[in-house]
């Protein structure tokens, strides 16, 4: 949802395209982070495990879509899932 490019998204243009996503029929969004352009690392080894799921948790409490969000990037072990679940995010 945050693509992490310099003058990219704002986070009111992010709020806007997951109603589009919703609006278009999607049943489930990703909440994937990043942009293969973007120059801040999402997805190895030295990003802390999901140290994105912070954005679902606040698209989620704005309430801007009532369809389920799914957090993404270095959610890649049960328990690290399990500690998301249980923070909220």
């Amino acid at each position: 949802m945050i693509d992490l490019i310099k003058d990219g998204s704002s986070w009111d243009e992010v709020k806007i395209l997951a109603q589009a996503i919703e609006d278009a029929g999607a049943t489930i969004i990703n909440t994937g982070i990043g942009w293969h352009e973007a120059r801040v690392p999402t997805i190895v080894t030295s990003v802390p495990r999901a140290t994105f799921s912070w954005v679902t948790r606040k698209l989620r409490d704005e309430k801007i879509v009532s369809i389920p969000l799914c957090a993404t990037n270095r959610i890649n072990a049960p328990h690290i899932a399990e500690s998301i679940l249980e923070r909220g995010d």
